[in-house]
């Protein structure tokens, strides 16, 4: 499947009033009382950052956008054990973007689903654009920018030295705030009239602001430039590369920079996928000329996201972290074996979707908890939520939820066992239909359990968008629960 199906259902329209929806939501966690504790909230670790402006020889924190809402990370000083861990919902659904602007406030997204009632379908939506000015204990809440929430959930943020707030949206193209979140207006990188029905350069993933001062947006028609971007909005000008300007692939996730100390030069990074050429090719574009040329890297790879450590680069993808000494020329591979205290056993990472290297601890946001290293990422720790399968009212949960085969890889679906059994599970489409056999009379030992699924059905195809039921079955009975896909 080309990597632009994740744009192959936009259903935007123009008028307000043809979005009614009634919700059919996952249920959100209540309001967390701020309590410390040893984890974070939720498995799945979508984005660590650190205040950019705070000292970091005194300041210990990390923050982590998850599929739970926040959590912030204190006493990175001391060693993996002395770390504590605080949590908080800023928002219905879980985290989409999250930022941290001039004045040391965090900005973040969050993301659910909604049901079309005029269409019939579930689509993904924003549910509204939240900061905190103490560390993420108290949030101020704003509406979703733009005509309409659905489909115009954002993906990326970036804050610039002005104090202005920038949104990488899906539907809703940039959206940018000058008055802290109180009002938004729509921004595009062309010269075409607002349609990013029509217009793939208006669909917006990723948006970054380097240390000199100028603006990145990925796309899912390549790479825009703005070197003068704090001017009035019609006297802004853009650059766009794409594939025949050298990029790997026209769909960009990411985009992220580093001043290399060695020959002080400033180096973009981007993720880009395969879009709509069958000659584009999944990989990582990097420039250092501001796009006058760009190199190719790690050809082959889904990346996810970067970070940076003095002048090393990591990449952030679907077979793992990745390390660059040279500027990309040449990348090792880390084998992450990370211990898991509740498995009691070393967990083997395949999927890395963030990183962060912070007082010589390294940070690595998976699927499966946020795995962290002491000794330059020789040896792991795993740090997990670990929620019973018990406490969902279905005796069953999947997580990520809302889960994107193409971003996150696969999703889990916890269960637990009283007893040995043989086990089943099946996926259902919303009319009921089977779509997906898991597991078929398989044996499994009592305790908790989950079963993946990568989001295809039994004939190897990626579904498409929308709501999905799972059954497990076993000599407990039977429980289900239902899952939303969307990309």
């Amino acid at each position: 499947m080309k990597a632009v199906s994740f744009i192959s259902i936009l259903l935007i329209s123009f008028s307000a009033a043809a979005f009614q929806p009634s919700d059919f939501r996952l249920k959100s966690k209540d309001t967390k009382d701020w309590t410390e504790q040893d984890r974070t909230e939720s498995n799945f670790i979508l984005d660590i950052l650190k205040d950019p402006d705070a000292d970091p020889a005194a300041d210990s924190a990390v923050f982590a956008a998850t599929g739970a809402g926040f959590s912030v990370g204190y006493s990175t000083l001391g060693t993996i054990g002395d770390l504590k861990w605080r949590n908080s919902v800023p928002g219905y659904g879980g985290s989409s973007s999250i930022a941290i602007d001039r004045f040391s406030n965090i900005w973040m997204t969050t993301a659910a689903d909604s049901f079309i009632t005029d269409e019939g379908v579930f689509l993904p939506t924003g549910t509204g654009v939240h900061m905190s000015a103490d560390s993420g204990r108290t949030w101020t809440h704003f509406p979703q920018p733009g005509i309409t929430p659905i489909q115009g959930l954002a993906y990326d943020m970036a804050c610039d030295s002005l104090g202005g707030i920038w949104m990488a949206c899906f539907g809703q193209s940039l959206q940018k705030s000058d008055d802290q979140g109180n009002t938004w207006r729509t921004l595009t990188c062309d010269q075409n009239e607002w349609d990013p029905f029509n217009y793939m350069n208006q669909r917006m993933f990723s948006v970054h602001i380097t240390g000199s001062g100028n603006i990145w947006v990925g796309t899912a028609e390549g790479i825009n430039l703005c070197s003068d971007y704090n001017v009035p909005d019609s006297l802004r000008i853009w650059k766009q590369f794409t594939y025949s300007a050298g990029l790997t692939g026209n769909f960009v996730t990411a985009i992220a920079s580093n001043l290399n100390t060695a020959d002080s030069k400033e180096y973009v990074y981007a993720a880009t996928w395969l879009a709509e050429n069958a000659a584009e090719i999944n990989g990582v574009s990097y420039t250092d000329n501001n796009g006058l040329t760009w190199n190719k890297c790690l050809t082959g790879e889904k990346i996810f996201s970067f970070g940076f450590h003095n002048n090393d680069v990591f990449a952030c993808g679907e077979s793992g972290l990745w390390k660059s000494s040279d500027n990309g020329s040449y990348w090792e591979n880390y084998n992450i074996k990370a211990w898991s205290g509740i498995k009691k056993d070393h967990i083997v990472i395949d999927k890395v979707y963030s990183f962060l290297y912070q007082n010589g601890m390294m940070f690595a946001g998976t699927g499966m908890g946020m795995a962290v290293s002491e000794d330059d990422g020789n040896t792991w720790k795993m740090i997990e939520a670990y929620e019973p399968s018990g406490d969902s009212s279905n005796g069953t949960y999947a997580y990520p939820n809302p889960f994107s085969p193409v971003k996150f890889g696969e999703a889990k679906l916890q269960f637990k066992l009283k007893s040995s059994s043989q086990v089943s599970c099946s996926i259902y489409n919303f009319a009921m239909e089977k779509v997906r056999k898991l597991k078929n009379s398989e044996s499994f030992l009592p305790g908790e359990h989950y079963i993946a699924w990568d989001g295809k059905d039994d004939q190897g195809k990626t579904i498409a968008n929308g709501v999905y039921f799972y059954i497990i079955s076993s000599d407990d009975g039977d429980v289900w629960n239902k899952i939303i896909i969307f990309e």
